[in-house]
């Protein structure tokens, strides 16, 4: 919280100096009130990525060990592998850097376009302001890409960890509670950066969401595969004793038998419940609600009074 609030404090205030040294210099810099509440939303943006950037470094480790009982490594072990799972890669740099200057070359090519019917997008991008529009969406994708990649990775260490070391109880996920409680809050930090910007921050959620998931999904699949083969060849032996008319011990459990055969078939295979995939789905759908009204509303207004 303290990062992102510092973050957002020296951007506004570089912003503030900024338009002083322009007006200073003889620059006739103007502002118009959509234009600078889209300034301070991209500078509240990269701080809120800056604080959830932290918190997810913090509190990665702390998710870790709070699996305790769903591991099958014991807590030293484990101990170990939280402390290290937030490491991060070399390859990050190299993520940052591609995302910062497609950022730049972007800025750039919009900024020699003519826009006679944007007038907004000309004044963002307005000369006059020289090089803030440069300054800003550098400072956006560094920092937005930097959570991208930090929140991807550990959640797909996270999945890895699970997938190798995780314990499978087809009846029981108690003990992934905590992964389940990970989930919803990686849905609830991308929200407002879901709503702001729909698709591709809807995509990273998605994949922070299921990564966690996969590998352990995958050791269920297998496990419930492998009980399912199991209890059906007991039944095929049971019901050919029954068939032939050999009454034993053992086939008198054959209803047990199938009613277990019921059981392992409506075991689910997700470690936590559908309902956080569908939240982001509804989240996402209000962000790309708001801008199918908004284009509705200027397009009635701009037949009807134009």
């Amino acid at each position: 919280m303290f990062a992102g609030l510092a973050t957002g404090a020296a951007l506004l205030l570089i912003f503030i100096i900024w338009i002083a040294i322009t007006e200073w210099l003889g620059s006739d810099a103007h502002y118009s009130v959509a234009s600078l509440g889209i300034e301070l939303w991209i500078i509240a943006a990269s701080s809120y990525a800056v604080g959830v950037t932290v918190n997810t470094l913090e509190v990665t480790p702390r998710d870790v060990m709070a699996l305790v009982p769903a591991m099958e490594l014991d807590e030293k072990s484990l101990a170990r592998e939280a402390a290290t799972i937030s490491e991060q890669s070399s390859a990050i740099h190299i993520w940052t850097l591609c995302w910062v200057l497609t950022a730049i070359v972007l800025t750039w090519l919009f900024s020699q376009m003519t826009t006679d019917d944007g007038p907004l997008v000309n004044e963002l991008l307005s000369p006059s302001i020289a090089g803030w529009p440069y300054f800003r969406n550098l400072i956006y994708a560094f920092t937005l890409s930097q959570l991208t990649w930090i929140d991807i990775t550990l959640s797909r260490r996270l999945g890895k960890l699970l997938e190798d070391h995780g314990k499978i109880n087809l009846l029981d996920r108690s003990a992934l509670q905590q992964l389940a409680k990970r989930a919803r809050r990686s849905v609830l930090v991308w929200i407002p950066l879901v709503i702001n910007s729909s698709f591709p921050n809807l995509i990273v959620a998605l994949a922070v969401l299921i990564f966690p998931a996969v590998g352990i999904r995958r050791r269920y699949i297998e496990e419930k595969s492998l009980q399912l083969e199991k209890v059906r060849a007991r039944i095929a032996d049971r019901s050919s004793a029954v068939v032939d008319g050999v009454s034993t011990s053992e086939s008198s459990n054959l209803p047990e038998l199938v009613a277990w055969e019921q059981r392992l078939q409506q075991v689910k295979v997700w470690p936590y419940q559908i309902t956080v995939y569908s939240r982001v789905f509804l989240y996402a759908g209000i962000g790309l609600a708001s801008w199918v009204g908004a284009a509705l509303v200027e397009s009635f207004i701009g037949t009807f009074f134009g």
